[in-house]
């Protein structure tokens, strides 16, 4: 990675709150705690200065994962910090709209079309399905509960 993206830096501030990091050509992958996900996109976005490119929410078999794509322009480079939510039935992580405001629509469509509820969500309502005439609930969801 490019020198100036940081990223040495921050693996060593974070050092044993991040597991399964996956280092790529301007990527840096990583799971963390739902308990530090705050902490850390905090420290992302304000310190480091990045801004939230997207987010998206998947479903594997052991586990929901949402999953925040920072962008450091400066470098080109993204920090990508996934949280897994092994409660199936009931998934349920910290919302990072207080510390991101830029996150309230995206964990509203997770919210939406996967089920994630996001704690301290400032609106934690339906976005796009609200109206919608099937009453959609959770429909990109496999259904398969572990």
């Amino acid at each position: 990675m490019d020198r100036t993206d940081r990223t040495d830096d921050f693996l060593k501030k974070f050092e044993g709150k991040l597991t399964n990091v996956i280092r790529k050509p301007k990527r840096l992958y990583f799971v963390v705690d739902d308990k530090d996900i705050r902490e850390v996109a905090q420290y992302i976005f304000r310190d480091m200065a990045c801004r939230l490119s997207t987010a998206t929410a998947t479903e594997v078999y052991d586990a929901i994962e949402v999953l925040y794509q920072f962008s450091h322009d400066p470098s080109g480079c993204y920090f990508c910090p996934r949280v897994r939510i092994k409660d199936k039935k009931n998934p349920t992580m910290n919302s990072i709209t207080p510390v991101v405001k830029g996150a309230n629509w995206i964990e509203r469509e997770m919210f939406d079309f996967w089920g994630v509820t996001f704690k301290d969500h400032p609106r934690p309502e339906p976005l796009l399905s609200r109206n919608h005439p099937n009453k959609l609930d959770k429909p990109l969801r496999f259904g398969r509960v572990s």
